[in-house]
């Protein structure tokens, strides 16, 4: 290192500390991590959780100011068996990527996640939470692997073994959630697990719940969810208000209806509250909630398709006002898209929804046209759509070709930076 760029850094350590925090804040990603192995004083400074709480700050308020809030992407795909089949690389093909929620999508950056063993084909980004990002190796088998991970800074956090396992309770069926307790300033992932080797045949089987604290690094019991009820496997989350949603339904009567099941992250309480009434249940529906476009309420995605159903279509649907039910409206409802071929069903055509955008357009996957997908003349996978719901349009985001995407928001942070549990990937 040159005498000049050594005399450059000792006077900059001379200045005001609310000085050098004010020029770490403006640096882009990147230099920051840089600096933290230049001099031990200025990773003191970066690695200091108020500081990277301000980051977060700052980084929220630049995003909305200057709209580059992003998407982070997940695709994946797996390559048909043959009979010459073995387990390189190239059979599968998996993307993480985060693109800029504006009119263009484009893409910020590919990021990583750690690399890990899995017992599934990949894992299943559970949610993300201020620049974590929750992983659980449970696309189709139960495993007991959960990471935290902030790919910005390439740190990740395991979690231990849940309380809760195949050998400790037998059979079961779970749904994870992911949020942050502003109240202790905590990252806390939560668990909802169905029991099924109880005797009764009739009853629905009881719920246990557990929690894993970030800033504990361990699981606990809470109390069991009454009256029960039954939920899907890996049902997916939503995160609003700092409360995590999941669909779920109870038996009434001789019949079964749908509710939303809340779990305050910050109280450690749960709560309910109504869908759509005019939504009853149906085996040829598939239901799953999702965060609206203003970030302030719940959206609904409902789906009522089977491969023999005859007049398949997408509802799309918004809480205008938080946890009051009557204000449920639809938006929009959706049927076939695009061309039939040979050998496919009507209900094939139909749109899967993925998130919503800042705009109020529609993320949502689609079964790529072997004729016209935007990239590739024969493409094997689903490709991305925004769906403007206004004209009905569909506008191709330029992402094709995996069988399985799930797309979340995000936002670059230092979180996990001065843990020292948290290791590099």
């Amino acid at each position: 290192m040159s005498r000049k760029k050594l005399e450059s850094e000792a006077k900059f350590d001379t200045f005001p500390l609310e000085i050098r925090q004010d020029i770490f804040l403006r640096l882009p990603m990147k230099s920051l991590i840089r600096c933290t192995a230049v001099r031990k004083a200025w990773r003191s400074i970066i690695k200091n959780p108020s500081f990277i709480r301000t980051h977060l700050r700052r980084t929220r308020n630049s995003n909305e100011q200057n709209d580059t809030q992003l998407l982070l992407i997940h695709g994946f795909a797996k390559k048909a068996f043959t009979f010459d089949d073995s387990d390189s690389e190239d059979e599968i093909q998996e993307l993480y990527s985060l693109h800029y929620d504006n009119p263009a999508f484009d893409e910020h950056c590919k990021v990583e996640v750690p690399t890990v063993e899995l017992a599934n084909a990949c894992f299943r980004v559970v949610g993300t939470c201020n620049g974590l990002v929750c992983l659980a190796d449970d696309l189709e088998l139960y495993m007991n692997t959960y990471i935290l991970s902030n790919p910005s800074i390439r740190k990740s956090v395991a979690l231990p073994q849940p309380n809760v396992t195949h050998c400790t309770h037998g059979g079961y069926e779970a749904s994870i959630g992911f949020g942050f307790d502003a109240m202790t300033n905590d990252y806390k992932v939560v668990r909802l697990v169905t029991l099924l080797d109880e005797d009764s045949q009739d009853a629905l089987c009881q719920t246990v719940v557990e929690v894993f604290s970030l800033a504990t690094g361990s699981w606990s019991m809470l109390p069991d969810v009454a009256p029960r009820f039954e939920m899907d496997a890996c049902t997916p989350q939503a995160l609003v208000n700092g409360a995590l949603h999941w669909h779920a339904k109870r038996r009434k009567e001789y019949d079964f209806y749908y509710f939303i099941l809340i779990f305050d992250v910050g109280r450690g309480l749960f709560r309910e509250t109504m869908m759509p009434e005019s939504l009853k249940c149906d085996p040829d529906l598939t239901l799953q909630l999702s965060v609206s476009g203003d970030g302030k309420s719940i959206a609904l995605f409902s789906m009522h398709s089977s491969h023999f159903c005859a007049d398949p279509f997408f509802d799309i649907w918004v809480m205008n006002e938080y946890c009051i039910h009557e204000s449920w409206t639809k938006l929009i409802r959706l049927r076939p898209h695009g061309a039939l071929h040979e050998g496919l069903f009507l209900s094939s055509l139909l749109p899967e929804a993925l998130c919503f955008r800042k705009s109020s357009e529609v993320v949502v996957s689609k079964r790529s046209d072997i004729f016209s997908c935007s990239r590739h003349s024969s493409c094997p996978g689903y490709e991305l759509f925004s769906i403007d719901l206004g004209s009905q349009q569909f506008k191709s985001l330029g992402i094709c070709g995996y069988s399985y995407y799930t797309v979340n928001s995000y936002e670059e942070s230092l979180v996990l930076l001065d843990m020292d549990n948290a290791v590099c990937y």
